[in-house]
């Protein structure tokens, strides 16, 4: 980085090269935001502190990194601050864009943007749009209308994205009523002298190459290092959960109290021969200042605060450790939520008070709680209603690194007790917050299963906002799912699915006796470990803006597998708006964003179960009846003449647990990893394939083969397969 300007100073501020951002300071101090001297956000006029020279606006790009950053920094302590309300910044810089000037670059195109996206300050990060005035978002009305990271595009997508590089819970971009506004958050009362913050402003040819950007920044600069994967048993194998959408989330069933009910849903998956990993215990073990009773419709989900993180005697008198032992011992997710001021532990412990609710002010609270975690065998420490703690008690808000402490006290102690974490209900601060933090393994992408919106529209916020999870290096969870037709519909398919492509936890939640045996295979090997994608499914730069939620247009997103022979792409097509009308559109290889093909690839659709050779300008029509799908697999055709597609039973059909693909002269190699299975592997070829290992079966009509390896018990098996005039080794 290098260079800058102060607000107001005539001095000029250096431009970053053509492919670049520009961000600029005139004489007046008023800012302008725009790729290769556009544009984008209108003027920018600095709040009265800058102006009077309280704090310095200073603007600094990197021309060589397509990035800026507008800083802020207080000279003097500064007190008084709070506007009252969190989306209007006191500091900060507020952008018009209905002023926009247009029509001044050079070749008259892309002077503007046509599509923008935000994702907001709120429970998971919802994703909302808006055209190029940048108003009409569609924001949670509980919740204050801001939101970042900010992705403006134009007609050829190409995007300035804004977003905060640090102090991510005092940094707000508001987008109330078509402005801008960028800077401290309208909550902030005071701060010390030298309080500096930093926002990114990035430029590039679509949206997620921008997010890409960012999230690299951001873990570069923390020095971040996830746990992988494969990071914890939730992450490794499918589990059971008893949250809002599963059976059995203040439910029980019929003659059965809840430990019972929980216990019998196990056993009967473990009967079925499904290999499950962790159980999952939610909020209705531990009590609330209210409390939902059980077994009743007539109840909406409170934001009602805990009581004691202990377990209710009406719900579980024997306690979680007997639980447990029910249940054969399994890793145990456990479930916290904000806290009450009149729980007892806020009068032991350190806390910040408002009103009804309390946040410990150090990790106090959290190591006995994490404690508990250590007895009663929980490995995951799920903390939900991330977003109600930090708007429920303003304290946390007051003065600049307090939320960071909270968040990164949690962590110290939950790694000083080996627990992993995951976020539920979390924001765009709390998933780049968790940059700086070891144990947060996966997060909540989308709201709850069954609750507040359609399954399509869910799909498509998961879809979205897992391309900002992505970028920061979590693992999605999808939420709980189930497969019961009676109450899933045709939809326990495509959950499993987005769950199976999600690299995060794999979470089933139906009945006793009404789960569909159908479901699991497609998505574990026998014993159990998950056959995953390297890196999470997001919607593609194209589909984000396009808002697939409510307009009829299909999702269109993508995940991949790499091996040392290529990259493998799986994409998935949907119909999320709450339309019953069908959607149409056009998928185009070229408009993937990770999975665009490089040269030919022989294209799987896996529910037609059929394979087609196509180019990387390959264009498909999408047409989709309500809540429908399809899902392609893209393997690419090898120098060889032969494409391995994989195992086409598992939605991931080359996942690194379950096949691993090396070219050699005239075939490939393979190695295949089960648990005393045999697997059949399938590929395409115009030329009869061999291997000397197994028989190999080819249709000369399709040009499928599949050849099927025996993998011993916690093993493996090779397979050479040759074609043309190579031989085998």
């Amino acid at each position: 980085m290098h260079g800058g300007c102060r607000s107001g100073q005539t001095a000029p501020v250096p431009h970053a090269t053509a492919s670049g951002p520009i961000v600029s300071v005139d004489d007046t101090g008023t800012f302008r935001i725009g790729p290769d001297g556009a544009d984008w956000l209108g003027p920018g006029r600095p709040t009265a502190a800058v102006v009077d020279g309280r704090v310095t606006a200073t603007v600094e790009v990197d021309a060589d990194r397509s990035w800026a950053v507008i800083a802020l920094e207080a000279l003097v302590e500064l007190d008084g601050l709070s506007t009252g309300a969190f989306d209007q910044p006191s500091v900060g810089v507020e952008f018009t864009p209905t002023d926009r000037r247009v029509g001044d670059h050079p070749d008259g195109r892309g002077v503007e943007p046509r599509r923008a996206l935000a994702f907001q300050h709120c429970e998971f990060a919802l994703p909302a749009t808006a055209g190029a005035d940048l108003d009409g978002f569609f924001l949670l009305p509980h919740r204050p209308p801001t939101g970042w990271p900010l992705l403006l595009s134009d007609h050829s997508g190409r995007t300035v994205m804004l977003a905060p590089l640090e102090d991510f819970h005092e940094q707000t971009i508001g987008l109330n009523g078509g402005t801008v506004r960028v800077g401290w958050h309208g909550d902030l009362d005071r701060v010390p002298s030298g309080f500096r913050t930093e926002l990114g402003v990035f430029t590039g040819p679509s949206a997620r190459s921008c997010l890409e950007t960012w999230g690299a920044l951001l873990q570069e600069r923390a020095g971040t290092v996830r746990p992988g994967r494969w990071a914890d048993e939730l992450a490794r194998r499918p589990s059971y959960w008893t949250d809002n959408g599963a059976a059995y989330w203040y439910r029980t069933e019929p003659g059965l109290d809840a430990a019972a009910s929980i216990v019998a849903a196990v056993d009967d998956l473990r009967g079925r021969g499904v290999p499950l990993g962790a159980v999952q215990l939610d909020s209705w073990f531990y009590p609330h200042v209210e409390s939902r009773p059980f077994d009743t419709d007539e109840w909406t989900v409170p934001p009602s605060a805990m009581v004691a993180w202990e377990p209710r005697d009406d719900v579980l008198p024997d306690g979680i450790p007997a639980l447990r032992r029910r249940l054969g011992n399994p890793p145990l997710v456990a479930h916290i939520r904000h806290l009450s001021a009149q729980a007892p532990i806020a009068s032991q412990v350190p806390v910040h008070l408002d009103g009804p609710y309390a946040a410990p002010a150090t990790a106090e609270a959290y190591e006995r709680w994490l404690d508990q975690c250590v007895a009663w065998g929980v490995e995951t420490f799920e903390h939900d209603w991330l977003v109600e703690v930090f708007f429920g008690v303003r304290e946390l808000r007051s003065e600049p690194g307090r939320a960071r402490d909270w968040q990164e006290g949690i962590d110290r102690a939950a790694s000083e007790r080996g627990i992993t974490l995951q976020w539920c209900m979390g924001t765009p601060a709390d998933l780049a917050r968790s940059t700086t933090l070891t144990q947060v393994t996966s997060v909540r992408t989308c709201g709850d299963h069954g609750y507040i919106a359609t399954a399509g529209q869910l799909w498509a916020w998961f879809a979205i906002t897992n391309a900002l999870a992505r970028v920061l290096g979590l693992m999605p969870f999808k939420d709980v799912f189930r497969t019961d037709a009676e109450v899933a519909g045709a939809n326990g398919e495509p959950e499993a699915l987005l769950s199976a492509l999600s690299t995060g936890p794999v979470g089933l939640g139906d009945r006793v006796g009404r789960f569909d045996d159908g479901i699991v295979p497609r998505i574990c090997r026998a014993d159990g470990l998950l056959v995953k994608p390297d890196v999470p499914v997001a919607a593609t730069s194209t589909s984000m803006l396009a808002n697939p939620a409510f307009n009829p247009t299909p999702l269109v997103a993508e995940c991949h597998s790499d091996h040392p022979a290529g990259r493998w792409s799986y994409v998935v097509t949907m119909h999320c708006c709450p339309t019953d009308d069908p959607v149409d559109g056009v998928l185009d290889l070229a408009d993937l964003d990770d999975g665009r093909p490089d040269g030919d690839v022989i294209l799987w659709d896996w529910r037609a179960r059929t394979a087609e050779r196509v180019g990387p300008d390959h264009r498909r029509p999408i047409h989709l009846g309500r809540e429908d799908w399809r899902y392609l697999v893209l393997a690419p055709l090898l120098d060889s003449g032969m494409a391995v597609i994989g195992d086409v039973e598992k939605f991931v059909t080359a996942g690194d647990s379950r096949v691993r693909v090396r070219a050699i002269d005239g075939g490939v190699s393979l190695v295949v990893l089960g648990a005393g299975e045999d697997v059949t592997v399938t590929g395409w070829s115009e030329l009869p394939p061999r291997s000397s290992s197994a028989p190999v079966a080819h249709d000369p009509v399709s040009g499928v083969w599949t050849i099927t390896v025996p993998v011993p018990a916690r093993g493996w098996g090779t397979v050479d397969i040759l074609t043309g005039d190579g031989s085998v080794r």
